[in-house]
């Protein structure tokens, strides 16, 4: 059956029920129902049915259900969202895939704040400063929104909404502790001071990671976080308020060496290789890192009239990685001949290595060469390979040279935005405003230095209701980046409602993402420090990894036909959304230092539908189901290892007499990194009330894997397929 047809079948149902109009007054479509709303979408609040898009909305009550105890996990109850990982302490979230190893195409907010990384495009999950257990609701647009929230916006945005303070009562504490090393820990304190309401929250979480490398090896990616976060609100006036947040985090995250030697050893014995040979196979530091992130934000609220307001959110943030350890190489990575080598090719200067691992062996260089490279062969660099050679069995039996390596870095945000909201009369209303950003990463590893940028931006959003049955929309992003260039990101949008309730909608959108520094500016290069051994005079390292510095953006296209219904009657909320996006001008290239390629010569193109239901049964049971079938066509592979082509999820949430409440949760995927992933997660809570102003609340959460394959990657491997963990949670 085609996309129409889906949707008019929707429509059909939808148009079974009556319009309502008589109990919504003169306006059938507001009235006084209380309609669910949403904030994230266009920066509007809008009911679900209005949405230029589909949105998912992960609220309170599923989010303490799921059990989770970090964000990507509860990603996994959005249709069409990938989670995958890196290690235990590593976890990219991408809408619909594209590369595994970086998700470069998501917004993530807290709060409206970006929490996205100024200096490498992605985000560290693990040091965001907020607890799970402050989240009121996280809202997920899904598809491309740089209309509404500028170029990192591509594919989605993921607005992670806290608690308001003034939803919080007494103190709360809690402990979780289960298999896994898992260790977590939370406190908050609420508190009145004046005409304002304040919540203090210190939290942490620590766990082991996966358990095996290999089999009998231990998986060195653990990882500990410690939380800070205070936010405020204060009642300026009846039409202004002021609402302040204060944030901070610190993380330790195992890693194990860093650092891929020119020449490896070839087996660890002293008897039957050279001094270079031996020690490399014996140096293995660990290369294991520490962030510390520190955001101060405000947001200012006026509401002038009913029909109008202004807000200004301005923010700070400040995000430092400390990561150093000792490397060893052989002296032949500093000698003018490899560095000329790489110049000219880095596919020979790579491939020359390998060579040089069998150096004994009787083989004419430039011959090998010849072979390996084909057509890109030269009689220089052949002549460099030979000269290489020769430099190798000089330095066969010296000792490595060894130096200090560093990836610290230090990335900074300044943010100021103003927004206006107006509603010019019942049939038209506006949301216009400016915003500047100033972005800067330093590092002497990555940046030689430090990269500044600016990025200054205009956005609006147009809502004109000619009709009670009828919404048009349109929207747009003008944004000017001093390293890119200036873009503009359009979307429109029209709705027909069959009832107050119950829309279909059409969306065209375009999007951009610009470059990160990493990709664009980066100098990376490895500074000789502390040098020691055979140390050539003058050393300097062969490869850097240098920024083109004129990547253009990678541009979106994309069309949605959907539906979305609220039978509120009986308590079914259904959004289905059909698709079609392209990503042209993309970079997918892995950025090493000896292999540093960004281009714009990738793209993908996703057609599929989602869809997703909740439905609640009363007061006492809530299902909840999700799907997802993508078909893609990527010209690179890196970009096809995330995506599955079915997808989803199923929840059953129940609340039992006596306090007791249950909830079961199942996620799968046909394919994810070229492995199936299901599991079944089952959450038990009793609660005990204490006293009028106090409770208790006892949970276990058990979590089994249904498949035998490791999570993402080969090494990401458990040695058991259940983990289960306990929590005590004491509020007064």
């Amino acid at each position: 059956m085609s996309a129409p047809r889906h949707i008019l079948a929707f429509a059909l149902l939808g148009s079974s029920l009556p319009l309502q109009a008589q109990s919504l007054g003169d306006d059938p479509l507001l009235g006084e129902l209380k309609l669910p709303t949403v904030l994230s979408a266009t920066r509007l609040k809008q009911s679900p049915a209005e949405v230029p898009g589909s949105m998912t909305v992960l609220d309170r009550q599923l989010i303490r259900a799921s059990g989770a105890r970090d964000v990507p996990e509860l990603m996994r109850l959005v249709p069409g969202m990938m989670v995958g990982y890196r290690s235990g302490n590593q976890m990219n979230v991408n809408l619909h895939g594209t590369n595994i190893s970086e998700a470069r195409r998501m917004q993530v907010l807290v709060d409206g704040r970006s929490v996205y990384r100024p200096g490498f495009a992605t985000v560290e999950w693990s040091a965001i400063p907020l607890a799970i257990e402050d989240i009121e609701r996280i809202e997920v647009f899904r598809g491309p929104n740089t209309a509404a929230y500028g170029a990192n916006a591509l594919m989605g945005v993921i607005n992670i909404i806290s608690r308001h303070p003034r939803d919080y009562a007494g103190t709360t504490l809690k402990y979780t502790q289960g298999d896994r090393g898992v260790s977590d820990w939370y406190g908050n304190q609420h508190f009145r001071l004046a005409q304002s309401d304040w919540r203090l929250s210190l939290s942490g979480v620590a766990d082991d990671g996966f358990d095996l490398l290999e089999p009998g090896v231990e998986y060195r990616d653990s990882r500990q976080l410690e939380r800070f976060n205070l936010s405020g609100a204060f009642n300026i006036t009846h039409q202004q308020t002021l609402e302040l947040q204060l944030a901070a985090s610190h993380s330790k995250q195992q890693y194990y060496y860093d650092y891929e030697p020119y020449l490896k050893a070839l087996r660890p014995s002293r008897d039957t290789l050279g001094a270079y040979d031996y020690a490399i196979a014996e140096h293995n530091p660990d290369s294991d890192s520490q962030i510390s992130d520190y955001s101060l934000q405000g947001l200012w609220k006026n509401d002038i009239n009913p029909d109008h307001s202004v807000q200004i959110l301005a923010y700070a943030q400040q995000m430092n990685r400390e990561q150093a350890w000792r490397a060893c190489d052989s002296p032949i990575v500093f000698i003018d001949e490899l560095k000329q080598l790489y110049d000219l090719n880095p596919t020979a200067a790579r491939r020359v290595s390998k060579f040089l691992e069998y150096a004994d062996a009787a083989y004419d260089m430039r011959t090998a060469m010849q072979i390996s490279l084909g057509s890109e062969y030269t009689a220089q660099l052949g002549a460099l390979g030979e000269a290489i050679k020769q430099a190798r069995n000089g330095y066969r039996n010296s000792e490595p040279v060894c130096w200090d390596i560093d990836h610290n870095m230090e990335e900074n945000r300044i943010h100021l935005e103003v927004q206006d909201t107006l509603r010019v009369n019942d049939q038209l209303r506006l949301m216009s405003g400016l915003s500047y950003r100033y972005d800067r990463a330093t590092s002497e590893t990555f940046f030689g230095g430090t990269v500044e940028n600016h990025i200054v931006q205009g956005f609006g959003n147009l809502e004109y209701r000619p009709h009670a049955r009828w919404l048009f929309q349109l929207g747009g992003m003008l944004e000017d980046d001093r390293l890119i260039g200036t873009s503009f990101s359009p979307r429109i949008a029209g709705h027909f409602f069959i009832a107050p309730l119950h829309s279909l909608r059409a969306v065209y959108s375009e999007a951009v993402r610009s470059p990160d520094m990493y990709e664009n500016n980066a100098y990376w290069s490895y500074p000789i420090k502390n040098a020691s051994g055979p140390v050539p005079a003058n050393p300097e390292y062969y490869a850097t990894g240098i920024g083109p510095g004129d990547l253009e953006q990678e541009r979106m296209r994309a069309v949605e036909l959907g539906y979305h219904g609220n039978f509120s009657r009986q308590g079914v909320s259904l959004d289905v959304r059909f698709f079609q996006e392209r990503i042209d001008n993309m970079n997918s290239e892995p950025l090493k230092i000896t292999d540093f390629y960004p281009n714009n010569n990738s793209r993908v193109e996703f057609r599929g539908g989602e869809a997703e239901v909740d439905w609640r049964l009363g007061y006492a049971d809530r299902l909840r189901l999700t799907y997802a079938h993508i078909v893609y066509d990527a010209s690179s592979k890196l970009d096809e290892r995330l995506t599955p082509r079915h997808s989803g999820s199923a929840g059953w949430i129940h609340e039992w007499p006596a306090g007791f409440t249950s909830s079961l949760f199942y996620y799968g995927a046909d394919e994810l990194n070229e492995r199936r992933f299901e599991r079944a997660d089952l959450r038990l809570e009793k609660r005990f009330e204490l006293s009028a102003s106090s409770a208790l609340s006892l949970a276990l959460t058990w979590q089994e894997r249904l498949d035998d394959e490791a999570l993402t990657w080969d090494e990401n491997l458990y040695d058991s397929q259940s983990q289960y963990y306990l929590s005590a949670e004491l509020s007064f």
